[in-house]
């Protein structure tokens, strides 16, 4: 996750970045089924986001699910998406 050399750091004093990959490499040394992320490419670069979107695909190719929040196309082929602000505007109507 491109995080070597920062292992003896407070967290405090990592970037938005570096705190964000913290947090999708706690997600590669837990085992679960099912990944709830809000944002998850928040503060990345654009290598970081490529890394991110390639471990969310070897994570649904080995039967796993993800639940993401996000204003930003995440780069996954056949991914499924629901606008909420669409959906809610149609029933205002």
């Amino acid at each position: 996750m491109g995080l070597s050399g920062i292992g003896d750091l407070p967290a405090g004093y990592l970037s938005a970045g570096q705190k964000r990959r913290v947090a999708i490499a706690r997600l590669l040394v837990t085992s679960r089924p099912v990944w709830l992320v809000d944002e998850p490419t928040s503060a990345l670069d654009a290598v970081s986001e490529a890394r991110f979107s390639a471990i969310v695909d070897r994570h649904l190719q080995q039967g796993g699910i993800v639940v993401a929040a996000t204003h930003q196309p995440l780069g996954l082929e056949g991914a499924l998406a629901l606008d909420l602000a669409a959906a809610a505007g149609r029933r205002a109507a």
